[in-house]
């Protein structure tokens, strides 16, 4: 079995000012999906990113630069990340197909995890 992290991308605005029943039924949805996958043995881990700030580091010619993450220019940002383990990028993608972010959001990424460097 090989392990793939599934991206989970959203709009930068995609949860502002989302009435809070909305939001729990978003979380719901996840959580049915995620509970299901265990049951599968797919699902390994997840995490949401925090909405808190984050940052971006720059190499330049005079060192690192330190910035505030999201950049502006950005049209999405990464929202959480979720490793599966499945047969084949080809499985990987049949599961990700029937992901609960594909009812709120248009986009996912499917990477397979390099696991020579674990």
């Amino acid at each position: 079995m090989s392990k793939f992290a599934l991206l989970l991308n959203h709009p930068l605005d995609r949860y502002v000012d989302i009435p809070e029943d909305d939001y729990i039924n978003i979380i719901k949805d996840y959580v049915a999906w995620v509970q299901d996958q265990v049951e599968k043995g797919i699902y390994v881990s997840g995490h949401k990113l925090s909405t808190a700030e984050g940052r971006r580091l720059n190499k330049t010619d005079s060192g690192i630069e330190v910035l505030d993450a999201p950049t502006t220019e950005i049209a999405e940002i990464l929202g959480g990340i979720m490793i599966i383990q499945t047969d084949s990028l080809e499985s990987a993608v049949e599961i990700a197909r029937s992901h609960p972010h594909f009812v709120h959001n248009d986009s996912l990424e499917i990477w397979p995890l390099d696991e020579s460097v674990d």
